[in-house]
């Protein structure tokens, strides 16, 4: 028994120091956020059980605003309340379904309003393909501006007909019938209107530096083992082994000639705390990571694909995690060749994981027939890491 007590005890203390060993290492190089664009808003303390309708629960929060922007005729800010009254008999209650990362179905009961009524009177440009949704901790998700006119997105504020608790749900969220939850933004303050920014091209019209304007410039956080390893690019090489048809490498030049893609990604630590400040968001353009795999073709009794980085860090995903369609092997944040503290020659994008599955300074690409357990899943942190199952991602043990 003494023995068991011990062995909490030092997980317990073990637990705290992995909390300020992230804290220390990444909050010095912490983001100073879109103060110019988004206006945090930080719900009161609001007593919902005296609360009598929806334009009550909306005037006990008049400061909360949205602000629509970028590609449209002109900027546009929204309180809650003006959108609550103005759509007042458009309200509407709907069960939604949504999708984790690992394929996983949940349902809820909202009620809120269809986003398509709350963008009538925005004027959106003919060139804005897309928008992006921004959270008040700057989380975000991109969606296309056609879908607006279908009838699954909405703005809530319910939940199986109880209001949002506002220290722990927010005041309201942006939801996705059939959609990815990690598209289901709470406390949405800023809809920005932009381009279509994936550019599968050919090389000769790829994205140059400075050509993408709508992403505000960033000092995202950073952690390593021991700071950026001294990587020598004319001797440099990714490495594809382990349980493949062929093993293949890769110089840095033929990393460059292949097919590229850029994605809008989230990075943000798994020890960020809920609605802490260790989150950004980047367009990270690479190469699509399953045609890597394909390359090197995957047999059947692979079942993990493990990331050995230069500073001794590993890591690993599932191969089907692994295959999907947004996963890059990247060499550009917004529009620029990776610094050396954010993982140059190349890196893994993972949207749907946090960032200790986003592994850097990559030389080696392993698939195994086990469980792989990197570096921090071997110390307790959750092997599986999505950013949709936060209340999971301390221990796996």
């Amino acid at each position: 028994m003494k023995k068991r007590k011990l062995i909490i005890a030092l997980l317990a203390i073990f637990f705290v120091a992995s909390l300020g060993f992230f804290g220390y290492f990444i909050g010095k190089n912490e983001i100073e956020k879109n103060a110019g664009r988004v206006e945090e808003f930080i719900p009161e303390d609001i007593d919902i059980t005296q609360i009598e309708d929806d334009i009550d629960f909306a005037s006990t929060i008049p400061e909360y605003k949205i602000l629509f922007t970028g590609l449209v005729g002109q900027e546009t800010q929204k309180t809650f309340l003006d959108i609550v009254t103005e759509n007042f008999e458009r309200i509407e209650t709907k069960t939604f379904t949504g999708i984790r990362s690992d394929d996983e179905e949940v349902t809820a009961e909202f009620s809120g309003i269809k986003l398509k009524y709350i963008l009538e009177d925005i004027d959106i440009l003919k060139d804005s393909s897309d928008f992006v949704v921004y959270a008040t901790d700057l989380f975000a998700a991109d969606f296309e501006v056609s879908s607006i006119e279908q009838d699954d997105i909405y703005l809530v504020w319910k939940q199986d007909g109880e209001y949002f608790v506002p220290e722990a749900e927010g005041i309201m969220k942006v939801v996705v019938d059939k959609g990815m939850t990690n598209e289901w933004i709470k406390n949405p303050v800023l809809f920005d209107f932009v381009k279509d920014f994936e550019d599968s091209v050919p090389i000769e019209d790829r994205i140059e530096p400075g050509a993408i304007d709508f992403v505000t410039a960033q000092d995202l956080f950073t952690l390593s083992l021991g700071g950026p390893p001294d990587i020598e690019i004319g001797t440099w090489e990714l490495s594809i082994d382990g349980f493949v048809r062929q093993e293949v490498s890769f110089r840095y030049e033929e990393i460059l000639d292949m097919p590229q893609i850029s994605v809008y990604a989230t990075l943000e630590t798994i020890s960020n705390p809920r609605g802490g400040p260790l989150i950004g968001n980047a367009i990270w353009t690479g190469v699509p990571f399953s045609y890597l795999l394909e390359k090197a073709g995957i047999q059947d009794d692979a079942l993990e694909v493990a990331f050995y980085c230069e500073d001794g860090y590993t890591t690993s995903v599932t191969v089907e995690e692994a295959l999907l369609q947004d996963v890059i092997l990247a060499y550009k944040m917004n529009g620029k060749t990776l610094t050396p503290e954010h993982g140059y020659p190349v890196r893994m994008v993972l949207p749907e994981k946090y960032g200790m599955k986003w592994a850097k300074w990559l030389y080696r690409i392993e698939l195994v027939d086990y469980d792989f357990r990197g570096y921090w899943e071997m110390q307790g942190w959750s092997d599986y890491a999505g950013r949709d199952d936060a209340e999971s991602r301390y221990f796996s043990f």
